[in-house]
């Protein structure tokens, strides 16, 4: 053999090898930096969460005629408002945030955890290590919240949130509505 042949068959074994090692390298990394950017999501949200619920109480507090504009950007799942979560027909009251198929458990599987006026409820989901998220806000007691229009967004949204005075139950009622960008 002469050394042309040697110098070609060298490169195309340090070629492959290379080429096994970023595979290793990615096959490792890839699933930490999904748990991560998941986790960076719901650190993002529980904020978002935290800011829609002062707004929420502001307006309680300012009484009738009140109102609020929060820009929220839901990155990954859906922002959920008054909807039927325990399947009477009838909203519930909460603003809640899901993601299904999360790749992080950030609380104990089937157990509610509060976190200040937020509350996180991580279940196992079908998919392997995969788990779906709900953090929400349970309004009950403070508010009668209805949402104009589609009950759930996602993406980059401004919202309005308006005191319309009291019920006949005696509970402040909140509309919150999407506006237009």
């Amino acid at each position: 053999m002469n050394k042309k042949g040697d110098v070609w068959i060298s490169a195309i074994l340090y070629f492959g090898i290379g080429i096994v090692v970023i595979t290793i390298i990615l096959a490792a990394g890839l699933p930490v930096i999904n748990r991560l950017r998941d986790k960076n999501v719901i650190i993002q949200t529980k904020q978002v969460m935290h800011t829609i619920d002062d707004n929420i109480r502001e307006v309680i507090r300012e009484g009738p005629g009140s109102q609020r504009v929060v820009t929220i950007n839901i990155k990954k799942g859906s922002f959920v408002i008054d909807q039927d979560i325990d399947g009477d027909g009838v909203g519930d009251n909460i603003v809640a945030w899901k993601y299904d198929n999360a790749k992080v458990l950030i609380s104990e599987p089937g157990t509610p955890v509060p976190e200040g006026k937020l509350t996180v409820l991580t279940e196992t989901a079908p998919v392997e290590n995969t788990y779906n998220i709900q953090i929400y806000t349970d309004y009950n007691t403070l508010a009668d919240i209805k949402k104009e229009g589609t009950s759930t967004l996602s993406g980059l949204s401004d919202l309005v949130i308006r005191n319309d005075g009291s019920n006949d139950e005696g509970l402040i009622q909140i509309t919150i509505a999407e506006t237009n960008r």
